[in-house]
């Protein structure tokens, strides 16, 4: 078998981990959803549908409105249907589409920055997404004087999530006496 058609089968496994087990956000899920227009507008495009069933929102200019309107989702509209996004980017529709795998990093990168915790949750599950994002730049055809080096921007955003959790992790008592320090 051609290495070509094994890293096919391994994105594949891949996207299957990914979504495994996950339930489509119901209507209590997306509450609040009214009050962006854009959200709004998302809602009416991905209301009950799986991560399969949206493939076709994105690519072809579309990842950058689909990032715009999963950047003010309800968190747990975003966790789902953001896997959608992975799911596409790693998808052989995604092949020289830059305007996916930037869109992808930056609705991230914001999406951590606005709503903390958000991204760290469902992190493991984006993992393969973001390795084969920073590892295939050139696959989206996407010049880094243009959209910056992709494998960087992973690197700072896993370097987000890790200094996040390690945040949550400690103790009440010591996250109050640095606070303390900072005023």
């Amino acid at each position: 078998m051609s290495s070509r058609k094994h890293r096919q089968i391994d994105r594949m496994t891949a996207e299957a981990e990914m979504t495994r087990g996950l339930k489509i956000p119901d209507e209590s899920a997306w509450y609040g959803y009214e009050e962006d227009l854009d959200v709004r507008y998302l809602h009416g495009l991905f209301y009950g549908k799986s991560i399969e069933e949206v493939q076709s929102y994105f690519g072809e200019g579309r990842s950058i409105e689909r990032m715009g309107e999963l950047l003010f989702a309800p968190r747990a509209v975003f966790q789902y249907y953001v896997r959608a996004f992975a799911h596409f980017v790693m998808s052989e529709a995604a092949a020289g589409d830059s305007d996916s795998a930037s869109p992808f990093l930056s609705l991230l990168e914001e999406r951590e920055k606005k709503d903390p915790g958000s991204v760290r949750i469902i992190f493991p599950a984006l993992k393969e997404a973001l390795a084969f994002v920073a590892k295939n730049q050139a696959y989206f055809e996407a010049s880094i004087d243009i959209y910056g080096n992709f494998n960087e921007r992973v690197d700072k955003l896993y370097a987000t999530v890790q200094r996040l959790t390690l945040q949550s992790r400690a103790p009440a008592k010591a996250r109050l006496s640095c606070k303390t320090f900072e005023s």
